[in-house]
C-alpha cells in the first residue's frame, strides 16, 4: 500500500486555508451588511422584513462557521494523518534495518 504523504500534507494545509479563507470573506460580507445600517421599523411590512433579514444572517453565519470548521477540521486531520504515516514508515525502516539479516 502506497500513502503519499506530501499530497496529504498539502491537501489538509490547503484545506486550513480555505477555511481561513472562508471565514475572511465572510466577516467582510457581515462587516458590509453593519455598514450598511439597521432596517428600519417603522411599519408591519419593515418590521417582517428586518425579522427576515436577520433569521437569514443567523442561518448563514451558523452555516458558514459550521462550514469552517469542517474545513479546518479535516484539514488538521490530513495534515496528522500524513504526519502518522511518516511515523509509521520511519519506525518500519528502523525495526527492519536493526534487523540480523537486513
Amino acid at each position: 500500500m502506497e500513502f503519499r504523504r506530501t499530497v496529504l500534507h498539502s491537501a489538509g494545509t490547503e484545506l486550513g486555508e480555505v477555511a481561513t479563507e472562508v471565514r475572511a470573506a465572510f466577516d467582510e460580507l457581515l462587516a458590509a451588511v453593519r455598514t450598511d445600517g439597521v432596517i428600519p421599523r417603522n411599519d408591519d411590512i419593515s418590521a417582517m422584513i428586518a425579522a427576515a433579514c436577520a433569521a437569514i444572517q443567523e442561518i448563514a453565519t451558523g452555516s458558514v462557521e459550521s462550514a469552517v470548521r469542517a474545513l479546518g477540521g479535516n484539514g488538521a486531520g490530513l495534515t496528522s494523518m500524513a504526519a502518522t504515516y511518516e511515523g509509521a514508515e520511519t519506525d518500519t525502516r528502523t525495526v527492519i534495518g536493526s534487523l540480523p539479516w537486513a
